[in-house]
């Protein structure tokens, strides 16, 4: 581990920025900067952080991380924020979401709210993804999708988190309201 990642991990109470997309006034729609090694990670500050899953995996070989933190919020809705569980439910979602197996995660009890979340999804983790030609399996994410930055939670038709083309927290933008200034994804790992 770098020492940037051990800085970062103490500022951040044990946790690793590892997606980090914040809307500006002068950048509106920003265009993703999908890094594919974790040693991007130091480019945080530029607001436009996204790790593949390779990067993701490499990550984990170099440090044991077993928890992900989700955190979105719109100046115009609400804000999702759950982290998952110390156990193999949570771990089961670190390694989809890192490539490390193909069996997409049941999203109940595999993650907790956390404080300031008032969002329905985490209420409804029985009604998230999508698979096997199905919605709302009660899944994390959307088979065939696997990137963090492309619908890891979402329910259908109602909430998603998406960053990739459209700019949706714990809404689905086709009919709301657009991002606006200060609005942000956020992953972290632990």
């Amino acid at each position: 581990m770098s020492d940037y990642e051990k800085n970062v991990m103490l500022i951040s109470g044990g946790w690793l920025l590892v997606f980090n997309i914040v809307i500006s006034a002068e950048n509106p729609s920003p265009t993703l900067s999908l890094e594919t090694s974790y040693h991007r990670v130091d480019s945080y500050g530029s607001n436009n952080l996204v790790l593949a899953n390779s990067a993701m995996n490499e990550l984990r070989e170099h440090l044991s991380s077993t928890q992900l933190r989700f955190h979105c919020s719109k100046q115009q809705g609400r804000t999702f924020h759950v982290t998952t569980v110390a156990n193999s439910s949570g771990e089961a979602v670190v390694q989809y979401f890192s490539g490390q197996t193909e069996n997409i995660p049941n999203s109940c009890g595999s993650f907790l709210p956390e404080k300031g979340d008032n969002s329905y999804l985490a209420g409804q983790c029985n009604k998230w993804g999508y698979e096997s030609g199905h919605y709302f399996v009660g899944k994390w994410g959307h088979e065939g999708k696997r990137e963090l930055y492309d619908v890891p939670v979402f329910k259908a038709g109602k909430h998603h988190w998406v960053t990739n083309r459209r700019w949706d927290c714990h809404d689905f933008n086709e009919f709301n309201v657009p991002p606006s200034a200060e609005d942000f994804w956020k992953i972290f790992v632990r």
